[in-house]
């Protein structure tokens, strides 16, 4: 059993967990199955988690992303049990109550825009970041050698890691102005790789992303403004162990939320304008606790991914 803390928001309504065609997969009947991960959710003022969803066919999934009205639910997913990898991963939508859960195509990372219409995500073939309709179609290349693009809530942008003269960057991407800006200039970058699954800022000023040191292969989590470097960037957690590539920043509050690698494994929570170093989240769950995580698009409840083993 792992603890963690988390400060207090407005509770979401809890949602039951559908999977098409069948009844509601209770906690007890999925524990039945094999090993695969299972989406679950805890109130943001810490207390139990509660099963939110079971992936349908897809043993392995993550990348959860809510849409802003929180009536659906986005996810990349593939099937480990059928010997697939990444490389065959899928973008899935589902309604937020469990039902209708529907594959979109393939791709990883899939990020909302603010109205719901369109999907920024990424791709192996032809690899890089690009968008596509809500229902799968219309797919558009953005930038090939991009990955894991995320949508500014403002809706105007788009930030995904890309590599510059051998260092990791991060790449913003003008939706209206069709402009695209590195924001560590060039030779500055102090990163080997710059990973997916970034965070925007509710505000679309700050991106939270992990790095690795060329230095010394040591990893940062950090924050940087989207005006560049020189306008704003720091460091809020370092380690020689790569923490996992997926942060949350609740959408109202000053709150980004992690998983680092060291054991016990647990979520970490910060505030990036204070130096006050990242603290344990409240929250009761058992299971190996994977790393992915989004909050509800109130900031009331947390949801992550488990892998269960039987």
């Amino acid at each position: 059993m792992s603890c963690l803390r988390i400060v207090s928001f407005t509770l979401l309504v809890t949602l039951l967990s559908v999977v098409p065609g069948t009844l509601p997969v209770t906690a007890e009947e999925s524990d039945t199955e094999s090993i695969r991960d299972r989406f679950y959710q805890a109130p943001a003022e810490g207390g139990d988690a509660a099963l939110f969803l079971v992936p349908g066919d897809y043993d392995t999934a993550g990348s959860p992303s809510f849409s802003a009205d929180g009536q659906k639910l986005l996810f990349d997913g593939w099937k480990s049990q059928a010997g697939e990898t990444s490389i065959q991963a899928k973008i899935i939508v589902v309604n937020a109550d469990g039902s209708n859960l529907k594959v979109l195509g393939p791709g990883r990372m899939p990020s909302w825009s603010p109205g719901g219409n369109r999907i920024a995500f990424s791709q192996h073939a032809p690899y890089g970041v690009a968008i596509m309709h809500a229902d799968g179609s219309h797919r558009t290349l953005i930038d090939a050698g991009g990955w894991g693009a995320q949508w500014s809530p403002n809706g105007r942008k788009l930030a995904y890691s890309f590599p510059v003269n051998g260092r990791g960057n991060i790449r913003i991407y003008d939706l209206i102005e069709g402009t695209k800006t590195d924001l560590f200039p060039a030779g500055e970058s102090p990163y080997t790789s710059v990973y997916w699954n970034m965070a925007w800022s509710p505000d679309s000023q700050w991106l939270c992303f992990k790095g690795c040191r060329a230095e010394d292969r040591s990893f940062d989590v950090a924050t940087i403004n989207i005006a560049g470097k020189q306008a704003g960037y720091k460091v809020h957690y370092h380690h020689e162990t790569a923490p996992y590539a997926d942060f949350a920043w609740h959408p109202v509050g000053e709150v980004i939320v992690f998983c680092p690698h060291t054991k016990p494994r647990q979520l970490l929570q910060f505030n990036p304008a204070d130096a006050n170093a990242p603290e344990p989240v409240d929250i009761n769950f058992e299971g190996y606790l994977n790393g992915d995580v989004s909050f509800t698009p109130d900031g009331g409840q947390l949801l992550f991914n488990l892998k269960h083993t039987n």
